[in-house]
C-alpha cells in the first residue's frame, strides 16, 4: 500500500513534462490537436503484428551505410569511375583501338585502363566491405523485447519492429527511436547520454509518461496496449537526387581504306586525328590517379601509426578519416579553433567563489600561474628554455586531490564556515549548490562515496564542492531532493528533504536554471543560477546588496581565466506561488507551436526580483602542450583564430595563457554600443551598424598608420557584434581588419556564427583553412573549412565523425601539420611533377618517330612495352617517392618550422617548377630519340655487320627511357631506404627480365621481339654503351641545375641537408643554433614572440641608459675633460 501511495503521489506531481498526454480530463470538448490532418501515423503499442496487414507500412529497423551491394556494385562503381574525364578519354581510346585505324593492339590500350579502374574499384569494395561489417555488427546487437505474457527475450536490433516494447539496461545503446514508458526509478526519470548522436556528454533528463509510470515490472506489460498518434513525415526534409550518366561515342569509318584515300581528304584527316589521339594518349599519365590514391592511402596509414601522435592517457591514436586531403595539410594558412575541450581540457574544478561580497579561494589558476611565470621569466637561454617548457604544462603548485574540486581556503573547509559573520548567506549558498541541479547520485559501494551523473561538468563540480563543504546530495525522487548536512548545531549528520515543486530547465537561450522547493519549515524558495549578465538584470532593488563587490570578484575571476556563474534566490508566499503555478501548469499542458514561448514567458514572470547570494568560479584547464604548439604553428607562419562561446574576459585570459595574446599587444575590441547611452532615435539597427563600421574603419586606419614594424594587434569581437559584422555590406571590411591582426578571438559566438566566420575566411582569403574542435557545436565549422580536425575529447565523437582527421590532443596538431603536412605536400607535388616529366619524355618519342615516318601512324615500341611502362616499370619508384620521401627528418621539421611555408607559398608546385619539369621531359625525349637514331640508323651495330631494324631501335630507345626516368627519380630523392633501392633498381632489372622471357616466347606472341635481348641487342656493346651515354645525357642538365642552385641560391632544406650530412649540427652547436635562429618565421604571437618583445624592451632600456650617460658626460666639464683625456 505504501508503494502504491508513492506512485499516486508521483502521478499527481506537476513536474511531468508529458502530463498532457495522460488521462487528465479537459475543460473543453474540443478535438485533440494531434487528431486529424497531418497526424495520420498510428502506432499500436505492444502489437507490432497489426502493422503488417494494413497501412502504414513502416520501414524495418536494420541500418545500412554501405554505398553498394552485390547487385549494384558493378554498375555503380563503373559509373563512379567513368565520371572522371581522364577515364572517359582512355575508355574512348580503348574502344577505338579495336578498329584497324588504331596503331596499337586492343590489349595495349584496354589492359592499363582495366588495371587502373579495377584497382580503384577494389579499393572502393574494400572500404565498403568495412562499412558492411560495421553495419552487421550493429544490426546483430541484442536488446530485450517483450515477447508476450510479460516475458522479455533477447532480439536482434534489425528484427525490432514498430510497436515493440523493449527494455534497455544501464549503459546500453538504444536500438531505435523510443518513447519512454517507465523507469526502474520510482520517479520515472532517467538520464540519456547522446554522445553518439550530437557529440555531447552532458546527460539529458527524460521523464516517462504519467499514464505509463506504473509499468514497473515485466509482468505489467502482459496486457499492456496503447495507441500513439504521430505527425506525418514533413516533405521539407525529403531530398531528391538525380544523376545523369555521361554518354560516350566512337567513330568508325565505313571504309577502312578511306584514311589513305586522297580523294577524301577530310575523312582521311579525321581518321589520322583519331589515330593520333590513340597514339599520343601516353602523354596523359593513366596511372596517375591510381598512383596518387595508393600513395595517399599509405600516407594516411603512416599518420595513423605515428607513435608521437598517440595519447597514452586515453589510448587514442591519430586517425586520417580521409586520405584525399593529405597534401592540403601542408598548405594551411589559417587555423580556426574552438576553446573549450580543444585548447582547454573540459575538466572543471571548483576553484573560487564569492559569497555575500566576500571572496573565497586562495589557489591560483593556470592562467594566474602562467602570468606569474611570464613576469618572472628572464631572457637568457636557460630561462628561455625553462619558461617555454613551464608555460605549456602550467601545472599548479598542488594537484587537486578530489575530482572537480580544487578549492583551498581554511575559512570554509572542515565546517569552519559556521564561524563566519555571514553564516546565513553561506548556508543558503551551499544549499543552492546542492539543490539547484538535475543530477542523479550514484552510490559507490566500494569507496562509500557518491558520484554524480550530471548534465555538464560544471554541475558535477558544483555538487563535488557542496559535498566537500558539508552538503552532500544523496538521493532524488520525482518530488524531492535529499541533502545530508554535516555541520549542524547538533554536530550530527542530518538528512534534509527539499520538496521539488517546479523545475525551470537550463537552455542556451535562457542561460539560467531554477528550482522552486519547499523546505522542511514549509518555506517556498526559488533557487536560481545562471550567467551573471542574466542574473544581474533580474535582481530586486533590495537584492543588490552584494552586487558591486560580486561584480568586482567576477571580473577578477574572468581575468584569471575562470568560468563564472551567479547564484540567487527568492522567497515566495503561498498565494503568489499558487497563482503563478496555475499559469505555469496551463502553459505546460498546452499543445501548439507557441507552447515554448508561453512557458518562457511564464518562467520569466517568476525569475525576477531575485536576491544575489554570490558567484562561483570553476577552472577549465589548458591542455598539455597548447602554448608550445601555438608557438610552433606561429613560427610556421600560420594564423590562429579562436572561436568560443565563453565571455570576453575568459577568452582573453585564456589567450594570454596560451600566448595568443601578450603584454604590449594592442587589443582592438569591437563591441555593440551601449543602447542606454544612445538616444531613442539612434537605437536602431542602422545606428548600431554605423557605430560598428566606424570601429572597424578606425581600427584599420590605426593599423595602417602604425610605423613600428614590431607592433602587434589582436582583434577581439563578441557574438552580438559579429551578427552585424558578417552582413554582406560589412564582412569584407571585417575580414580585412582581421587579416591585418596577429590574432583574432571571437567570443560568445553560436555554432552557426562559427561556420559563417569559417566560410568568410575560406572564401575571402582564397587560402586553405583548417578548423579544429571537439564538440557538436563545432561540427558546422569543421564541415565548412577546407580541412576539419576533430578532437576525441570529453564532449563526444560528433566532431570526430564530421572531421577529416582526428587527434586526441590539440598539441598533436603541430606534428600533423609541420611534419606530416610538409612531407605530404612535397611528396605529392614532386610525384605529380615527375609524372609529367616521365610521360612527356616517353610520349614525345612516339611523336618524333611519327614525324620521322611521315605520320604513318606506326609506333616504334612493341605493344607490351607500352602496357608495362606506366603499370610496372615506373610505377613503384614513384609510389616510394610519394610515401617515403623526406627532405628533412621529422625532428628537423619541428626545429625549423619555417620550412612549412614551402606549402602555403606553393613552392614545389608553381608554374615555374611545373614548366621546368616539362622542359626537362622535352629535353630528355629529344636526347633519347635523336641519340638513338644517330647511333643505330644506317650503320652496323653488330660485329657481323648487321644493321638495326625497327624492333632493335625501339627496344634500345625504350631501354634508354627506363634508365633515364628511374635514374632521374633516384636523383630527386633526398631520403633513401632499402625500399627505394629495391623499387628503383628493381624496376630497371625487371625490364631486362621481362625482355628475356618475352623474347623467349614463340614469335606468335613475341612477334618482332623474339630473342631480341639474347641474340640481337645483348651481344652488341654499342647497345649498352648507348644506353649508358643517353641516360647520363638526360639527367646531366638536372644535375647542373641542382648544383648551381645549391651553390649560389640554396633553399632552406638544402642548407639543413648539408649541415646534417657533414654532422655540423653535432660538431658546431653554435652554427646549428645560428641557422635555427635565421630560419625562424617572424611572428607576433606565441612564446617566441613574447621573448623577442622582452629582449627588444631590454635593449631599448639599455639604449636609453647609454644616451643618458653620454648626456651627463657632455653636461659636466670635469667629466668631459676626463673623458677627453681618456
Amino acid at each position: 500500500m505504501a508503494h502504491k501511495r508513492i506512485r499516486e503521489r508521483l502521478r499527481r506531481s506537476a513536474l511531468y513534462t508529458f502530463a498532457c498526454l495522460g488521462t487528465r480530463t479537459r475543460d473543453d470538448d474540443q478535438p485533440h490537436a494531434l487528431h486529424g490532418a497531418g497526424y495520420t501515423r498510428t502506432v499500436q503499442c505492444n502489437q507490432p503484428h497489426l502493422h503488417e496487414n494494413k497501412p502504414p507500412y513502416y520501414c524495418k529497423n536494420h541500418i545500412s551505410t554501405t554505398k553498394y551491394n552485390v547487385i549494384t556494385f558493378l554498375p555503380t562503381a563503373l559509373f563512379e569511375q567513368f565520371r572522371r574525364v581522364a577515364n572517359i578519354y582512355f575508355l574512348l581510346a580503348a574502344l577505338l583501338s579495336v578498329f584497324p585505324i588504331s596503331p596499337f593492339s586492343p590489349i595495349s590500350m584496354i589492359a592499363p585502363l582495366a588495371f587502373v579502374v579495377g584497382l580503384s574499384m577494389a579499393k572502393e569494395a574494400l572500404e565498403d566491405s568495412r562499412r558492411f561489417l560495421q553495419d552487421r555488427k550493429v544490426n546483430n546487437r541484442n536488446v530485450s523485447h517483450h515477447a508476450g505474457n510479460g516475458v522479455f527475450e533477447p532480439k536482434a536490433w534489425k528484427d525490432i519492429r514498430v510497436g515493440d516494447v523493449v527494455k534497455v539496461e544501464k549503459d546500453e545503446f538504444f536500438p531505435a527511436d523510443l518513447l519512454f514508458l517507465s523507469s526502474s526509478y520510482e520517479d520515472g526519470i532517467c538520464y540519456v547520454e547522446t554522445m553518439n548522436l550530437d557529440g555531447e556528454t552532458n546527460l539529458k533528463v527524460k521523464r516517462s509518461l504519467e499514464a505509463t509510470l506504473g509499468l514497473d515490472s515485466d509482468e505489467t506489460f502482459k496486457d499492456f496496449t496503447g495507441t500513439i498518434q504521430g505527425e506525418d513525415p514533413n516533405p521539407r526534409f525529403m531530398v531528391k537526387t538525380k544523376y545523369k550518366a555521361p554518354s560516350s561515342w566512337f567513330l568508325r569509318p565505313d571504309n577502312i581504306e578511306v584514311q589513305y584515300d586522297p580523294q577524301k581528304l577530310g575523312l582521311a584527316g579525321l581518321s589520322h586525328l583519331v589515330t593520333a589521339l590513340i597514339l599520343y594518349g601516353y602523354l596523359i599519365p593513366i596511372s596517375l590517379y591510381v598512383s596518387i590514391e595508393i600513395v595517399k592511402v599509405l600516407q594516411a596509414s603512416f599518420i595513423n601509426k605515428d607513435i608521437h601522435m598517440y595519447d597514452e592517457e586515453t589510448g587514442t591514436a591519430a586517425d586520417a578519416r580521409t586520405s584525399n586531403l593529405n597534401e592540403e595539410l601542408g598548405q594551411v594558412d589559417t587555423i580556426l579553433s574552438d576553446k573549450t575541450g580543444t585548447l582547454t581540457c573540459n575538466q572543471m574544478d571548483f576553484l573560487k567563489c564569492s559569497i555575500a561580497g566576500v571572496a573565497y579561494g586562495v589557489r591560483a589558476s593556470d592562467v594566474e600561474l602562467a602570468a606569474a611565470k611570464q613576469m618572472a621569466s628572464d631572457v637568457d637561454n636557460d630561462s628561455e628554455s625553462d619558461g617555454y617548457e613551464n608555460s605549456g604544462g602550467l601545472e599548479s603548485s598542488k594537484k587537486a586531490p578530489i575530482k572537480g574540486f580544487g578549492f583551498e581556503d581554511d575559512r570554509l573547509m572542515n565546517g569552519k564556515w559556521v564561524k563566519e559573520a555571514n553564516v546565513d548567506d553561506l548556508l543558503l549558498f551551499f544549499r543552492i549548490l546542492a539543490v539547484c541541479h538535475t543530477a542523479i547520485p550514484d552510490y559507490n559501494e566500494v569507496t562509500g562515496a557518491f558520484t554524480y551523473e550530471a548534465e555538464s561538468p560544471d554541475e558535477g563540480a558544483f555538487l563535488a564542492a557542496a559535498r566537500e563543504f558539508g552538503f552532500e546530495f544523496c538521493r532524488r525522487t520525482q518530488s524531492s531532493v535529499f541533502i545530508r548536512e554535516k555541520y549542524t548545531n547538533h554536530g550530527k549528520v542530518v538528512e534534509r528533504e527539499f520538496k521539488l515543486l517546479n523545475l525551470l530547465d537550463f537552455s542556451s537561450k535562457r542561460k539560467r536554471m531554477s528550482v522552486i522547493v519547499r523546505d522542511e519549515d514549509g518555506n517556498i524558495i526559488l533557487m536560481c543560477k545562471g550567467a551573471d549578465s542574466i542574473i544581474f538584470d533580474r535582481l530586486a532593488k533590495n537584492g543588490k546588496k552584494y552586487l558591486e563587490s560580486t561584480t568586482r570578484h567576477l571580473n577578477e575571476y574572468g581575468e584569471a581565466g575562470l568560468r563564472t556563474l551567479a547564484l540567487s534566490y527568492k522567497r515566495l508566499g503561498e498565494e503568489e506561488y499558487s497563482a503563478w503555478n496555475n499559469e505555469f501548469q496551463k502553459a505546460k499542458t498546452s499543445v501548439g507551436v507557441d507552447r515554448e514561448a508561453t512557458l518562457e514567458r511564464v518562467s520569466e514572470m517568476m525569475e525576477k526580483d531575485l536576491i544575489l547570494v554570490g558567484a562561483t568560479a570553476v577552472e577549465d584547464k589548458l591542455q598539455k602542450g597548447v602554448p608550445q604548439c601555438i608557438d610552433k604553428l606561429a613560427q610556421a607562419g600560420l594564423k590562429i583564430w579562436v572561436l568560443t562561446g565563453d565571455k570576453m574576459e575568459t577568452a582573453i585570459n585564456i589567450g594570454f595563457a596560451c600566448s595568443l595574446l601578450r603584454q604590449g599587444m594592442q587589443q582592438i575590441c569591437i563591441t555593440v554600443p551601449n543602447l542606454e547611452a544612445m538616444s531613442a532615435s539612434d537605437s536602431t539597427k542602422e545606428a548600431i551598424k554605423d557605430n560598428i563600421l566606424n570601429q572597424i574603419t578606425n581600427a584599420s586606419q590605426m593599423i595602417m598608420l602604425e610605423k613600428d614594424p614590431h607592433a602587434a594587434f589582436a582583434l577581439i569581437i563578441d557574438g552580438k557584434t559579429l551578427t552585424y559584422a558578417l552582413e554582406d555590406d560589412m564582412k569584407q571590411l571585417f575580414l580585412a581588419l582581421a587579416v591585418d591582426c596577429a590574432s583574432v578571438i571571437c567570443c560568445r559566438v553560436s555554432p552557426k556564427q562559427k561556420a559563417l566566420v569559417t566560410r568568410l575566411v575560406k572564401e575571402g582569403t582564397k587560402k586553405t583553412t583548417l578548423a579544429i574542435g571537439d564538440g557538436a557545436n563545432d561540427v558546422g565549422m569543421i564541415q565548412e573549412a577546407d580541412i576539419g580536425v576533430g578532437i576525441s575529447g570529453v564532449e563526444g565523437m560528433q566532431a570526430v565523425m564530421a572531421s577529416d582527421f582526428s587527434i586526441a590532443q590539440f598539441r598533436f596538431l603541430e606534428r600533423l601539420l609541420v611534419v606530416h603536412g610538409h612531407w605530404c605536400y612535397k611528396r605529392i607535388a614532386q610525384m605529380i611533377c615527375y609524372f609529367f616529366y616521365k610521360n612527356i619524355a616517353f610520349g614525345l618519342t612516339i611523336f618524333y618517330f611519327e614525324a620521322f615516318t611521315s605520320f604513318s601512324g606506326q609506333s616504334v615500341y612493341d605493344d607490351w612495352y607500352m602496357i608495362l611502362f606506366n603499370v610496372v616499370l615506373t610505377s613503384l619508384p614513384v609510389i616510394s617517392l610519394g610515401v617515403l620521401e623526406q627532405d628533412v627528418p621529422s625532428e628537423v621539421c619541428l626545429e625549423f618550422p619555417a620550412l612549412y611555408q614551402q606549402g602555403p607559398t606553393n613552392l614545389f608546385f608553381d608554374w615555374y617548377r611545373i614548366l621546368g619539369w616539362m622542359a626537362n621531359g622535352v629535353y630528355s625525349s629529344l636526347a633519347i630519340f635523336f641519340f638513338t637514331i644517330v647511333i643505330f640508323y644506317d650503320q652496323a651495330f653488330r660485329s657481323d655487320g648487321q644493321t638495326a631494324d625497327m624492333a632493335a631501335v625501339g627496344t634500345a630507345m625504350f631501354s634508354s627511357i627506363i634508365w633515364a626516368v628511374n635514374c632521374q627519380i633516384a636523383l630527386t630523392m633526398s631520403h633513401f631506404t632499402w625500399v627505394q633501392h629495391v623499387f628503383v633498381w628493381g624496376s630497371i632489372a625487371t625490364w631486362y627480365i621481362f625482355l628475356f622471357f618475352y623474347g623467349a616466347l614463340s614469335p606468335t606472341y613475341s612477334k618482332t621481339a623474339y630473342q631480341i635481348l639474347v641474340e640481337s641487342l645483348g651481344p652488341a656493346p654499342i647497345y649498352w654503351i648507348a644506353t649508358f651515354l643517353i641516360a647520363v645525357s638526360c639527367f646531366l642538365p638536372y644535375l647542373t641545375h641542382i648544383a648551381i642552385q645549391r651553390c649560389y641560391n640554396p633553399m632552406d632544406h638544402h642548407i639543413i641537408q648539408e649541415i646534417k650530412y657533414y654532422k655540423k649540427d653535432l660538431e658546431d652547436k653554435h652554427m646549428w643554433k645560428r641557422e635555427k635562429s635565421k630560419a625562424k618565421q617572424e611572428t607576433k604571437i606565441g612564446f617566441t614572440a613574447r621573448v623577442d618583445a622582452k629582449i627588444r624592451q631590454l635593449k631599448e632600456r639599455l639604449h636609453i641608459k647609454q644616451q643618458q650617460h653620454s648626456h651627463n658626460l657632455t653636461n659636466s666639464p670635469q667629466q668631459q675633460q676626463q673623458h677627453n683625456l681618456l
